[in-house]
């Protein structure tokens, strides 16, 4: 978890070895990747988890000026500048669907500076 530019942030470091040519770790590569290992599962999870805390943690906390999403850094493919974004994925869950999860787990939905 990190905090950039007045957002917070998840991040998932990931050793998979998607191929050996760069052109492995592109977006749609690395978008089957996270649907096989079920990792937006995991990355839904971790926002729920995280949106929970902030709400009991920071007074005036809301969800969508808060909280900006969640990376999953695929090392393997990541180059440096010159290589451009190859190797992350990047999502934003809904409100709703963050407070879904919540609710699936049998915890408060509407919590976290919603209203």
């Amino acid at each position: 978890v990190f905090q950039w530019e007045g957002k917070w942030w998840l991040a998932d470091y990931k050793t998979n070895h998607l191929g050996p040519s760069p052109g492995d770790y592109a977006s749609e590569r690395l978008a089957a990747a996270m649907e096989d290992h079920h990792y937006f599962l995991q990355y839904h999870i971790y926002a729920a988890a995280l949106h929970l805390y902030l709400g009991r943690r920071l007074k005036g906390y809301d969800y969508e000026k808060d909280f900006g999403g969640v990376f999953y850094l695929f090392l393997r493919g990541m180059g440096g500048r010159k290589a451009g974004p190859r190797g992350v994925f990047r999502d934003r869950p809904s409100r709703e669907r963050t407070a879904a999860i919540l609710d699936a787990l049998g915890g408060p939905g509407r919590r976290g500076g919603e209203s």
